[in-house]
């Protein structure tokens, strides 16, 4: 169940409990999780670092159209973060429909600074400039609504990094001013691992956040939204509070092997179905607020584990160069 109870809810009833840091609900999932990620870390180790599912190069796919597919892959993350950005801009709250902004001059003023960002990123129009301006808006939250709050959503601060680096690519009205496209190739190795980081992150401190330190709020959403489908295979005995505790751990256990930066592949396709399978009940709210992660997932599909060469495919991509030369096998990728 990886989705925000929040969204659904009066959460302003529900405040996170952080009684329970020190409880068996903070120390058992995140034993399980810790470990969990270890063990498949060292799967990974005696694998040889190779990915389970196999990427676009092993799949055939030329080089020159890797860094092709690649410089499509900012506008993707652009217009997945400029849509949920627009549409909480109009509706006067920040970011997601949770937080709803005041009525006043300071609403009034981050919900255009929200539809101005999102323009940038939509059109790729000072890209840059955007992508600072959403971690400004990022950290303006924190201190309006809490860093917990925020860190739930700490993912758009890795999507503010990875525009910032990369740019909006070829295909943005950047790229007539010549330079504000090109890519900042010192800072390029951290792009995808800093948005794959935030975005495990994010993950992980939702499944304390809505559920493991969040009780309360998770049963009021079941009551409303039955999830709950262990008695439907069988298992009466799996209530909705245990539903809650396992809910959790898997999605603890998600967030921290998305940023431990193994099987990343695999980790993507594995999370599709409880990612999407939501969608036809929530509705567009779900949908919207997810676009941001669905364009994550899509690049790092693409992307795999972390690479050298990766890097440098991105950098042509973005930069609209020709393809540098060599042969994608002995580059090692994959």
């Amino acid at each position: 169940m990886l989705l925000h109870e929040r969204w659904f809810t009066e959460d302003w009833k529900f405040p996170v409990q952080f009684g329970s840091v020190l409880t068996s609900a903070t120390w058992i999932p995140l034993g399980i999780a810790v470990g969990t990620t270890a063990a498949v870390v060292a799967l990974w180790r005696v694998r040889g670092r190779r990915p389970l599912v196999p990427g676009p190069i092993e799949l055939g796919m030329k080089w020159e159209n890797y860094q092709d597919l690649l410089s499509w892959m900012p506008l993707v993350i652009g217009l997945h973060t400029a849509v949920p950005l627009l549409v909480s801009g109009i509706s006067l709250r920040l970011f997601v429909p949770n937080l709803g902004l005041p009525e006043n001059l300071l609403g009034a003023f981050l919900g255009l600074a929200q539809i101005s960002i999102a323009l940038s990123l939509f059109y790729g129009a000072l890209t840059r400039v955007g992508a600072l301006a959403l971690a400004g808006t990022w950290l303006a939250g924190a201190v309006l609504f809490g860093p917990v709050r925020l860190l739930e959503h700490v993912l758009l601060l890795g999507v503010a990094f990875f525009l910032f680096v990369t740019g909006r690519g070829p295909v943005a009205f950047d790229m007539a001013l010549e330079r504000l496209h090109r890519p900042l190739e010192r800072l390029m190795p951290y792009a995808v691992p800093v948005l794959r980081i935030s975005t495990g992150l994010s993950i992980a401190v939702l499944a304390f956040t809505e559920k493991l330190w969040n009780i309360p709020m998770g049963l009021a959403f079941l009551e409303a939204h039955p999830f709950n489908f262990f008695p439907w295979l069988g298992f009466d005995s799996v209530g909705d509070r245990e539903f809650l505790f396992l809910a959790g751990i898997v999605e603890l256990t998600l967030g921290l092997l998305l940023m431990s930066g193994v099987f990343v592949r695999a980790l993507i396709l594995i999370a599709w179905l409880p990612f999407n399978l939501t969608l036809p009940l929530l509705g567009w709210q779900e949908l919207v607020g997810h676009l941001p992660i669905y364009g994550i997932m899509g690049l790092l599909l693409i992307w795999g584990e972390q690479r050298p060469e990766r890097d440098q495919a991105l950098v042509e991509g973005v930069s609209g160069h020709a393809a540098t030369g060599g042969d994608p096998a002995q580059r090692g990728a994959g």
